[in-house]
């Protein structure tokens, strides 16, 4: 193997797919955060990402349309969120199962229908698919660099890295995102002030799955205009970390997709510069480590930071 041109694998190209890469992620990271706002850790995020991909090829064939597969997902996901949120709080399973379950549950109901519904074994693609396309910025475009990192993306892409902010907002701007992490932060004292928790914990559910929707739907037509078992390929698993590392917060978690979606977008770069396929293929799950460990180093540092202070003011009361 040769000298490798590092000039020709970090081009604008890699880091425009590093947008695309990140945004199934970062839409699963979004949903999952309004879970973990109201206290529930939720692991079935793989599992709506896998059944909002399915539900979006079904609607797209059925309606000639993506907007019609955006809803096919939408409502499937949002059952999903439902159904996980009343097995949790009205049957009182633990949390960690109930994800565990639906993520296996995920994987055989898809391949099932797969090839009940759409008489297809593996993978299914046909030009009945009708995907999204994508979509060029006025004015942006023609600008030199900023153009050709910017424009040219599939419309979930940008309704992604927006919804940042959205949530962002909701959350942090408005009675109702206090009313919701005053659910996760501090059950007692939500219902003392007349909060309904389960309300609460019911609509972070269903916004996790109403999210992964979007996720699920770009996977299969924005991404690649098809359907394959596995195609979420450990992505809701990835949102869990990115949530982890942002301790729940948009801004924060953002950017850990975006160190995800490098990495992918890199792998599938290097492959092209005769890497060996399985070493490349790890960077995403080493990028994961990566994060994890950063995130575990800056807690640590965090509560030494707090009990120094504790010590100071114990000190200095004496």
């Amino acid at each position: 193997m040769g000298s490798i041109d590092f000039g020709k694998i970090f081009t604008l190209t890699l880091f425009a797919s590093t947008f695309r890469m990140a945004t199934p992620i970062l839409l699963a990271t979004l949903g999952g955060i309004f879970s973990s706002q109201v206290g529930i850790f939720n692991v079935a995020l793989e599992a709506m990402l896998d059944i909002g991909a399915f539900f979006a090829i079904v609607g797209s064939v059925q309606t000639g349309s993506p907007l019609g597969g955006l809803g096919y997902a939408i409502l499937a996901c949002v059952i999903t969120g439902l159904v996980f949120a009343i097995i949790h709080l009205e049957l009182k399973a633990n949390e960690i199962i109930v994800g565990l379950a639906m993520n296996i549950f995920a994987a055989g109901m898809t391949n099932y229908l797969l090839v009940a519904m759409l008489d297809a074994t593996g993978v299914y693609q046909s030009d009945l698919i009708v995907g999204f396309k994508e979509v060029q910025i006025p004015i942006i475009k023609d600008i030199p660099f900023i153009g050709d990192l910017l424009s040219g993306h599939f419309p979930l892409v940008y309704i992604a890295f927006l919804s940042v902010w959205l949530v962002y907002l909701i959350l942090y701007k408005t009675p109702f995102g206090f009313h919701l992490r005053a659910v996760g932060e501090k059950l007692e004292a939500a219902e003392s002030i007349g909060i309904n928790p389960k309300r609460s914990k019911y609509f972070g559910l269903i916004a996790s799955g109403f999210f992964c929707a979007f996720g699920g739907t770009f996977l299969s037509l924005s991404y690649l205009n098809l359907f394959a078992e596995g195609m979420t390929a450990g992505r809701g698993w990835l949102a869990l970390a990115a949530i982890n590392f942002g301790s729940s917060k948009p801004v924060r978690s953002l950017v850990a997709c975006l160190v995800f979606g490098f990495a992918d977008a890199l792998a599938i770069r290097l492959q092209q510069f005769g890497l060996p396929s399985q070493v490349v293929l790890m960077l995403p799950y080493v990028s994961t480590l990566i994060v994890l460990l950063a995130s575990a180093m800056s807690d640590e540092r965090k509560k030494k930071s707090i009990m120094n202070k504790h010590q100071k003011l114990e000190t200095a009361d004496i």
